[in-house]
């Protein structure tokens, strides 16, 4: 690490913490396009929240467990207040504190980093790049598959053709509790190896419980992509829960296949996330390139009321880190981009330099200004990053343009570039 002995600054970034460079952050803007684009396309408004919020707030929506992970300061008034740990909770705040019955149903989207505590460990992050949506007032299931539709519509348009969506409900595993007769420290034992995916230990757990009940469970859990073979294991289950939740999910699921959805949809009884605001359906995003998870979401129908209005939500979030992962450079769709060119001539020429840069912004043509310098042509065609050279000769009448797609070349006269 290099150090800078009289000011004795840390020349690094603290963990869990990136910088991003042109190239990166334009491919980026691209994807949040494609995806603002398709939210509007919904009649979905845009909100911004404070990167800030009362850390009891906050905890009110994630839970005691998630404490240790929230990044938390003491305000000047000595009120503690933490980044924002995800989306979901400023914008139930939000909505709590300042809609009205009669603007309901509201639909919100958004473009927001937030902030979690993490161990120190190589590639670890703390800040997350997300875009997502919610749709504040509609317990209707219907609601359920609009997000789910602009999900899909959204993947689809950003150019991913082998994702998945794992649907699950949160309730169905309570069902399932029930129905194995486990007490209250029992089903956290199950809840929480189920978010950390350990299998095991949640079959040896049951076995000594019930074998057969054991078998049932761990097979209705085992992601799989025909509903059927569910529904199969399901109606062995008597639990008046685990059929009114697996309903719910099976008619969600019908009518995404009657839209041509289904191939990306797997049915997964055992997602459980680890915000315990969830109250029933939930969804995961999975791409076979990428072991973390590109999106997720779900219903919460009991968050917004703890911040004042009494009303229903569901809604997803995005990792775009991890999309732009996904998606690959080579993928995605340059030609989104505006036309660019570099410009360049003698230092003492800078006057005509600005003017014609000026004229062809007006063209739409992005510029990168060169003074004194030769452009390596054989370079710049190579990397195929720019369209156009324009070279303002030393005599100030004359200008050189070479189209590098079309290998032309012509001289123009300044004033005449100008006037066209």
């Amino acid at each position: 690490m290099f150090e800078n002995k009289d000011d004795n600054l840390i020349v690094k970034l603290p963990f869990g913490f990136r910088d991003i460079f042109p190239i990166e952050a334009e491919e980026r803007k691209i994807i949040r396009g494609i995806i603002r684009k398709e939210f509007e396309l919904w009649n979905y408004g845009e909100v911004k929240t404070p990167a800030l919020e009362f850390t009891k707030n906050i905890a009110a929506g994630v839970g005691k467990d998630w404490k240790n992970k929230l990044i938390s300061f003491f305000d000047t008034d000595g009120d503690l207040i933490s980044l924002r740990a995800d989306m979901t909770i400023p914008i139930a705040r939000l909505a709590g504190m300042r809609l009205k019955r009669e603007q309901l149903p509201a639909r919100f989207y958004y473009f927001a980093n937030s902030f979690r505590q993490s161990g120190v460990q190589k590639g670890t992050k703390r800040v997350y790049n997300q875009a997502g949506l919610e749709i504040i007032g509609s317990s209707s299931f219907v609601s359920d598959i609009e997000v789910l539709t602009i999900l899909i519509n959204t993947l689809r348009k950003l150019g991913l053709k082998n994702f998945k969506i794992g649907i699950g409900h949160i309730q169905l595993i309570d069902g399932l509790c029930s129905w194995l007769n486990l007490s209250n420290p029992d089903r956290e034992f199950i809840k929480n190896n189920l978010v950390l995916n350990n299998m095991v230990a949640i079959e040896v757990f049951l076995n000594n419980l019930n074998r057969e009940k054991a078998k049932i469970f761990l097979k209705a859990i085992k992601p799989e992509q025909d509903i059927r073979k569910i529904e199969s294991l399901i109606s062995n289950i008597i639990e008046k829960k685990v059929k009114e939740c697996f309903d719910y999910l099976k008619k969600v699921y019908n009518i995404l296949d009657q839209l041509g959805y289904s191939k990306y949809l797997i049915i997964d009884l055992s997602i459980i996330r680890e915000f315990n605001y969830y109250t029933g359906l939930l969804f995961e995003v999975y791409s076979p390139k990428i072991t973390d998870l590109l999106g997720s979401g779900g219903r919460y129908d009991g968050l917004i009321k703890k911040f004042g209005l009494d009303v229903p939500a569901t809604g997803f979030a995005m990792d775009i880190d991890l999309i732009h992962k996904s998606i690959g450079r080579s993928k995605l769709d340059r030609t989104r981009r505006r036309v660019k060119a570099i410009l360049f001539g003698d230092v003492n020429n800078c006057f005509k330099l600005i003017q014609i840069a000026n004229k062809l912004h007006d063209s739409k043509i992005s510029v990168l200004l060169c003074f004194g310098k030769d452009v390596n042509l054989e370079k710049i065609e190579k990397e195929k990053k720019y369209s156009y050279v324009y070279k303002v000769e030393s005599d100030l009448k004359n200008i050189t343009i070479i189209d590098l797609k079309n290998n032309k070349k012509q001289l123009k006269k300044v004033n005449d570039f100008l006037k066209d």
